[in-house]
């Protein structure tokens, strides 16, 4: 949502102006909406619910709950389920499924999945239409991925995502790009911002936006001609901004195989087809592991690659 700011608001708090120019927003809730940083004023996240309206702005109100006009309705919908307990499940997620209801997927996410598996046996701390989310794969982004059953789990799991030491927390990714990095092994450190012109994106920052910690190791390597190479990447994140693999690659100068977003919009014919042509981006969650924060327990959760990314495996094996 978008609302325009005049001068005679000019002086007035941020979250009295919202509230008052839309009434479907208290001010209650435009304060929560500020604290979880989806309040943007001339494309800069608002931090403070009082800070003073000097100017005309743009304000943008990022919030998936409101944009809603219907319930959230539990669906019989299969899941992969790996592992769970009193606290939390783990599953495997498929490519191709939104992991909540938003603007555009309004049933088939794996929340409607889950409230039909567990009903009010969820977190409601993400809102009534995120419960038990915790953390989030992009829709064509496939593999491990938790859920909490209970607030306390909820909050536990989420300072475990936030530590940076990953010294309680490990996630890893494998990913296929276009090209090789160099060095073949290291850290990408930077700030992740959205776009200034397409919201729906996110770019690298030397110092505006989160901050994100990104090691990857290239595992295989194959040239098909001089210049043209397709990588094997591991990739484990010791932050978890939104798209930050994909937004580092794309940093680093190789994109993800497949990645309608942040890819190249033309591939040279030199790559195989199906490189080329790969339907989803290349990137799947294959291995979380973490001490459990109530059972004490080292657990190791590791997901195989799905049928799609094994082809592009068998591309580079027998090239």
């Amino acid at each position: 949502m978008k609302i325009e700011v005049k001068d005679s608001e000019i002086g007035k708090r941020v979250d009295i102006v919202i509230s008052e120019l839309t009434p479907e927003f208290s001010r209650s809730k435009m304060q929560r909406l500020i604290k979880a940083k989806k309040v943007l004023c001339n494309s800069e996240v608002i931090s403070d619910a009082s800070k003073k309206i000097i100017a005309p702005c743009l304000i943008e109100i990022e919030d998936d709950e409101l944009e809603l006009d219907y319930e959230l309705i539990p669906e019989k919908i299969d899941l992969n389920i790996v592992y769970e307990d009193d606290f939390i499940m783990v599953i495997n997620k498929s490519a191709g499924m939104v992991c909540h209801p938003a603007p555009g997927h309004k049933s088939g996410t794996l929340v409607n999945a889950i409230a039909y598996h567990y009903r009010n046996r969820l977190s409601d701390i993400g809102g009534l239409m995120r419960p038990g989310i915790v953390h989030r794969l992009d829709k064509d982004t496939s593999g491990i991925m938790l859920v909490a059953k209970t607030n306390e789990a909820h909050m536990a799991f989420a300072n475990l995502f936030a530590n940076e030491k990953g010294n309680l927390i490990q996630r890893k990714y494998v990913c296929f790009v276009f090209g090789l990095p160099s060095p073949r092994k290291g850290s990408i450190e930077t700030f992740i911002t959205r776009h200034p012109k397409n919201r729906q994106m996110f770019i690298a920052h030397n110092s505006i936006g989160k901050k994100a910690i990104t090691f990857y190791e290239v595992e295989n390597a194959v040239y098909f001609t001089s210049t043209k190479a397709i990588s094997r990447i591991k990739c484990e994140l010791l932050t978890g901004r939104t798209h930050q693999i994909r937004v580092h690659m794309k940093h680093i100068g190789c994109n993800i195989i497949g990645d309608q977003t942040y890819g190249k919009s033309k591939i040279e014919h030199t790559y195989p087809e199906i490189a080329r042509n790969f339907s989803r981006q290349a990137l799947h969650s294959n291995i979380l592991e973490f001490k459990h924060p109530f059972t004490h327990e080292w657990l190791h959760f590791e997901a195989s690659l799905p049928e799609d990314m094994q082809k592009l495996e068998q591309l580079m094996r027998y090239k």
